[in-house]
């Protein structure tokens, strides 16, 4: 048997024992409250999922969903990933929390404590993974990797490049490419059409102190795509504790990279394949990372999948081609099943998080958006759309589907199913259909508020805007440039 059918079996057995047990105790040598896993799908929504899941092809969730109760996550705007996975970590609203749009989405715009904060100042042991908004990293109790958007983390074009042998020294790449040429050519010279090459060290122009990883497929007889280079430095601070990065990439093997490629439909001429395949790469490193924790004593394990989302924008009027009239249809052929594809993934992900993780916990899965078909028909990109998912499973919680509920009320949830008392000043509430199931009267404290967190208005620096533009999420000069120009 292949290891990941394996893990996927071993993930559905542990899965089973799990809801069949009635006991909520920690077990695994953290204390006895009450543990809980989030995995977040970004952008992930039913309209995808129940047509997988009914063909059998998201078997790791379709245990959570006969298990658990599930329904409709509504969003609030604006359906930005930091704004709204702030809301949903938090319980409180962007005019509260300070993470209000791109220009204030680093953690240190955030006003209010989240939940790792919470159970961190409780000395809970909490981890947490990828999630949107967390750069830099703050303490926890545990290990925390930062979520986009980071900082100067990727360098030669949000995308990479694609390019020939002769290219490499001649064309108008990235200096992190050209720089490299002599071993970018080692690679490509290595590779057979249709090959992945490894990771390897790439130097940076200028910067002695910093290095970074790339690698390369073979597209064609002489075509190339060169990955961006990812920042592994010790000056990209991404961990907390500052060591853990070392220790992931050396116990991965590769480079940790927190943000993946991107890709603008608005500047870029074609959507290519290789793209959806090295996003699947990022993704499946960054789950590999946070599952070298999930056998760790914790309480409270958090991880953001964005795999979904980052495919669905380029992808997804493949998939509906008939909501886009002007549509390539031979492309459409070719790249109708990426989306889903992308689903499968995130499901072989999620039994490869579970897999490792002993003793009894629940699992509270979200999503900070959906996405729907874009009203503009003459771009071929998926839009996101308010209704998102939602799933809590567990000791005691029965499979149904649940009433409708909001973003802010994820927290609090999570808060109730730990045991620990909500906040008076939090927007959210405990999800209904759980508190029924679970039965316990909810507990609360004024606030988990004692000033520690101030926040702060200034926007991001300048390097962060320019890889939000490359992802296609901003536009323009940056917030910084323009507040430069008017002081002039």
């Amino acid at each position: 048997m292949g290891g990941s059918a394996h893990k996927v079996l071993v993930a559905a057995a542990a899965l089973a024992w799990l809801f069949a047990s009635g006991c909520t105790g920690g077990g695994d040598g953290s204390d006895e409250r009450a543990r809980v896993l989030v995995f977040g799908i970004d952008g992930g929504t039913w309209d995808v999922m129940d047509e997988l899941l009914a063909a059998g092809e998201m078997p790791n969730l379709k245990s959570l969903y006969d298990a658990g109760i599930h329904g409709v996550l509504e969003s609030r705007p604006p359906a930005l990933s930091p704004v709204v996975w702030s809301t949903i970590f938090t319980g409180k609203l962007p005019k509260e929390h300070g993470v209000a749009n791109w220009k204030t989405s680093h953690s240190q715009h955030r006003k209010v404590k989240a939940v790792w904060d919470i159970t961190s100042d409780a000395e809970i042991a909490t981890h947490v993974f990828n999630v949107p908004s967390t750069w830099p990293p703050t303490p926890v109790t545990g290990v925390m990797l930062s979520g986009f958007p980071l900082s100067g983390s990727t360098i030669g074009g949000n995308t990479g490049a694609v390019t020939s042998r002769e290219g490499i020294k001649t064309a108008r790449l990235a200096p992190c490419h050209t720089y490299n040429a002599e071993v970018v050519g080692e690679q490509m010279d290595a590779l057979g059409v249709g090959e992945w090459g490894p990771y390897f060290e790439a130097a940076i122009r200028g910067r002695p102190s910093w290095k970074a990883w790339m690698r390369i497929k073979r597209l064609g007889e002489d075509s190339y795509y060169l990955t961006p280079c990812y920042r592994t430095d010790a000056d990209m601070v991404m961990s907390y504790p500052d060591e853990v990065r070392a220790q992931v990439d050396a116990e991965l093997g590769e480079p940790y990279v927190p943000e993946g490629p991107g890709w603008s439909k608005w500047a870029e001429p074609e959507t290519p394949e290789y793209l959806a395949e090295h996003l699947a790469q990022v993704a499946r490193n960054q789950t590999r990372a946070a599952t070298m924790f999930a056998s760790t004593p914790w309480n409270l394990l958090v991880f953001i999948n964005t795999l979904v989302d980052r495919v669905s924008h380029p992808y997804w009027a493949y998939m509906r081609p008939d909501d886009y009239p002007t549509i390539d249809r031979d492309k459409a052929g070719r790249y109708e099943d990426v989306v889903r594809e992308a689903y499968r993934e995130t499901d072989r992900q999620l039994g490869e998080l579970l897999a490792p993780v002993d003793g009894k916990f629940y699992v509270v899965m979200a999503s900070d958006h959906g996405f729907h078909s874009s009203r503009d028909k003459t771009k071929f990109i998926g839009a996101h759309h308010f209704d998102g998912i939602y799933l809590v499973a567990g000791p005691g919680l029965t499979g149904v589907e649940g009433k409708r509920v909001f973003i802010e009320d994820v927290a609090p949830t999570i808060l109730y199913l730990m045991g620990m008392p909500l906040g008076e000043d939090m927007a959210g509430k405990v999800m209904p259909d759980v508190l029924t199931q679970v039965g316990r009267p909810v507990k609360y404290v004024a606030s988990y508020e004692d000033g520690s967190l101030e926040g702060t208005d200034q926007p991001v620096d300048d390097k962060t805007w320019e890889q939000l533009k490359g992802l296609g999420y901003v536009d323009g000069e940056s917030p910084r440039q323009q507040q430069k120009k008017k002081a002039q």
